[in-house]
């Protein structure tokens, strides 16, 4: 390795530092398994702050994983709702139907998902109008 004056070794070039391997053209391994697992948190429907205390990264860069995703057609990167209250409340109406089907009674089925009887109700209303 080279020398500076100072007797100090010389530093390594930049793409030695890089996340993205400019000679090779393609990041780094380790860049690449957190980036996935940012992605398939992101798909679980995990907000961007979790993925990233999860991860120890920025959530700007769980923001731009997302995004670059996006450009290139990963599906991992489209949610089907853009809340995550909006898919808990589909699931809800969802377990609500099988629950009734069953022939749980609407007291039965609020004590069991932890929501309000008069909730069961309305959706159980709805399912049937």
């Amino acid at each position: 390795m080279k020398q500076h004056r100072s007797g100090h070794r010389a530093s390594l070039p930049f793409h030695a530092f890089s996340s993205f391997n400019k000679k090779g053209g393609k990041a780094v391994d380790a860049v690449v398994r957190k980036r996935n697992q940012a992605l398939d948190m992101y798909q679980e429907m995990a907000t961007y702050e979790k993925i990233a205390e999860c991860l120890d990264i920025s959530p700007t860069t769980v923001v731009q994983y997302v995004a670059r995703a996006r450009q290139q057609g990963d599906v991992r990167a489209n949610r089907p709702f853009k809340h995550r209250g909006r898919l808990q409340a589909l699931q809800r109406r969802k377990a609500i139907r099988e629950m009734k089907a069953l022939g749980m009674s609407a007291r039965e089925i609020a004590k069991q998902l932890g929501i309000n009887v008069r909730l069961v109700q309305i959706r159980l209303k709805e399912a049937t109008a």
